[in-house]
């Protein structure tokens, strides 16, 4: 009876140590898991596994070509665009849309101005603005972590322009919304690899067709050379 009796004290301090031991193996296992799989949770960038988005604000050069250069003659440095694109990268491209802001002016000095219907001397100015907005497909070359990546581009969209052509107080001209293409290269660096943040720069010829016959205009078309920032995020 005594004999039993010491069993049963004896019973639950060994059920005790048994569950501590097999604790202390189970932890054992994990931390020798955890130290031979040293890669378990190194994977790799989201950038090049999701899609991700990237936002881009740039300005600089706008000069005309064309007809419009011949009424215009002056470039621009207020010239900017706001562009946000979806980017994929499986397969180098991505997609968006560009908002976008030119202004060019002329003031030219006084002078007589002869029409078929008289002459005027005024100092002449002359104006164009416009509010471009567009859908955007780019194609890069390089995966999305790369340092360097240039990339090619391609917009349609639509733009509220306006003309004027003002003699001292007194003006002609028009506006209205006007079709708009666009299609470019540039560059896009990376501060750091896989980082956030970089500098963007490339050129771009941007038609839009824009009739006004008595200025001799066919269309305010121009060449864009902008600089600028891009923040990307997943």
């Amino acid at each position: 009876m005594i004999l039993f009796n010491k069993l049963k004290q004896i019973a639950p301090i060994k059920c005790s140590i048994s569950l501590l031991m097999g604790l202390l193996l189970m932890g054992v296992v994990e931390a020798q898991q955890v130290i031979e799989r040293p890669q378990l949770f190194k994977r790799e960038s989201p950038y090049l596994r999701y899609t991700t988005y990237r936002v881009s604000l740039t300005g600089g050069l706008g000069t005309p070509v064309g007809s419009f250069k011949d009424f215009m003659g002056n470039s621009t440095l207020r010239n900017y665009s706001l562009a946000v694109d979806f980017v994929f990268p499986k397969n180098n491209l991505s997609l968006g849309f560009a908002i976008g802001s030119q202004y060019f002016k002329n003031r030219l000095p006084r002078q007589l101005f002869e029409y078929s219907n008289g002459a005027i001397s005024a100092v002449q100015t002359r104006i164009m603005s416009a509010y471009p907005i567009t859908l955007t497909g780019s194609y890069h070359v390089g995966d999305p972590n790369a340092r360097i990546r240039p990339y090619v581009q391609a917009g349609l969209g639509a733009a509220f322009t306006e003309v004027s052509n003002y003699y001292g107080v007194l003006s002609t001209g028009d506006n209205g919304f006007r079709f708009v293409a666009q299609g470019g290269a540039g560059l896009r660096f990376l501060l750091s690899k896989t980082g956030n943040v970089g500098l963007e720069m490339g050129a771009a010829y941007q038609h839009l067709p824009f009739k006004l016959e008595n200025e001799g205009i066919s269309d305010v078309s121009s060449m864009n050379v902008r600089v600028g920032l891009f923040y990307r995020w997943w």
